[in-house]
């Protein structure tokens, strides 16, 4: 009784492996172990190919390939490598409801940056473009002078401004810049502001969009140096933390510049009271929307405090959505 019993349990076990075997014929069959390719919903390929995925599926309908999607906060928490090229032609598509970006993106690891494949949009028109590319180096202000390189007679799209005292929103310069290692210049392709002691503006020209309803704001930010905020200092934007809050703001006028709007606490980097207030280094871009009114303008207000604290500019972008 006991031999039959294990010779039956023996056969049990045969059939379960012979069932493991199979199945594992057909899940392996369509992939070639010899040109390490993987075949998918077919049985052969062209030797060109590493991953081939047919089209139809087993139910006889079709279907498409979906890559990755993700917002731009989304993108920018990648974890991709800056030590080597690993990440070379890594893709995403970005659809962001809050900027209203919507692209095909493979990342340059040479240029540690992503690159726009394809970006489908009703909408093509780039109406301002700022990659401060065209100027001098050390365009801009100092503590020392307020003429340097092409600034001012020489640059038509945006002004630089320091303020009277801490505290006040009367432009001034040089302002609260002290001497020649405070300032807001061009160097290597990038708007520098370093050791502002209090606010400093950037403010773009009066940029038209009559006749757009629906328009998208992007730029690139990047900092140098820890920043430090405390929350309990703030007064206003021009009071707030002497001596020790640093911070970026941007603002927002669709009337000429009559009125402000603040972006507030961009993609939890800032607060209720500034767009960036912690380490940050990206692209921000947002989304506005039903404007009515014909000229736009564009303010980034800073302010930082020491000499090892750079706060950086560049790739100013308003472009229809």
């Amino acid at each position: 009784m006991g031999m039959k019993f294990g010779l039956l349990m023996m056969l049990k076990s045969m059939e379960t492996i012979k069932q493991i075997f199979l199945w594992l014929l057909v899940v392996l069959a369509p992939i070639d172990l010899m040109h390490a390719q993987v075949i998918i919903g077919d049985t052969s390929t062209s030797l060109a190919t590493v991953l081939d995925v047919n089209a139809q599926n087993s139910s006889g309908g079709f279907g498409g390939f979906l890559m990755p999607v993700v917002t731009e906060a989304q993108q920018a928490l990648i974890p991709v490598s800056m030590s080597d090229n690993s990440d070379d032609g890594l893709m995403v598509y970005v659809s962001d409801p809050l900027t209203g970006k919507r692209c095909w993106e493979v990342y340059d690891a040479y240029a540690q940056a992503w690159r726009s494949i394809y970006c489908p949009s009703e909408c093509n028109d780039i109406l301002f473009t700022e990659n401060f590319q065209s100027y001098l180096a050390d365009t801009g202000v100092t503590g020392l002078s307020s003429s340097n390189g092409d600034y001012p007679a020489g640059v038509s799209k945006w002004t630089l401004t320091s303020f009277d005292s801490f505290g006040s929103n009367t432009p001034a310069l040089p302002g609260l810049l002290i001497d020649a290692n405070d300032y807001g210049l061009v160097q290597g392709g990038e708007l520098v502001i370093k050791d502002t002691n209090g606010a400093f503006r950037f403010e773009t020209q009066n940029i038209n969009i009559t006749g757009y309803t629906n328009i998208v704001v992007s730029m690139d930010l990047r900092e140098s140096g820890p920043l430090e905020y405390d929350v309990a200092l703030h007064t206003t934007d021009f009071n707030c933390g002497n001596t020790q809050s640093d911070y970026i703001d941007i603002e927002i006028s669709t009337d000429g510049g009559s009125s402000f709007i603040e972006v507030p606490n961009f993609s939890t980097y800032g607060n209720a009271n500034h767009t960036i207030a912690d380490n940050f280094s990206g692209t921000i871009a947002f989304n506005l929307s039903s404007i009515t009114g014909t000229s736009l303008v564009i303010r980034v207000r800073t302010q930082n405090w020491a000499d090892d604290e750079y706060f950086y500019i560049d790739n100013i972008v308003v472009r229809c959505n």
